[in-house]
């Protein structure tokens, strides 16, 4: 990964160089950067897991597989989601109509207190 501390540019600190073999093993290594002290984010204020490189096993897909039962495109899951989602969509359409409705406050002269 490259930053303004390594040659890179901003757009750039994201690109990896990185190529997996599935079903085999590969070599990596972790970094993760955060402000120290209440200092910017800088190339040079850097954590990794290890100073060698960490072992990577990518399975393959196929050899996970397990037989599952069959299971109903509609089962309790997906009822909870539905029931949540009309929930959630009337408390939001709730909340807008008390947000914007025309709120009527009576006007009281200073002299009637």
């Amino acid at each position: 990964m490259t930053g303004k501390g390594h040659g890179g540019t901003v757009a750039s600190q994201f690109i990896q160089d990185v190529q997996f073999t599935i079903g085999g093993s590969s070599k990596m290594s972790v970094a993760f950067w955060y402000p120290v002290g209440g200092n910017p984010w800088d190339g040079s204020g850097h954590y990794t897991i290890n100073c060698d490189w960490v072992s990577l096993d990518i399975a393959s897909g196929g050899s996970l597989l397990t037989k599952s039962a069959p299971s109903s495109s509609w089962d309790a899951s997906s009822a909870f989601a539905l029931l949540f989602s009309v929930a959630a969509l009337c408390v939001a359409i709730f909340v807008a109509y008390q947000v914007s409705r025309p709120k009527s406050i009576p006007f009281t002269p200073m002299e009637n207190l």
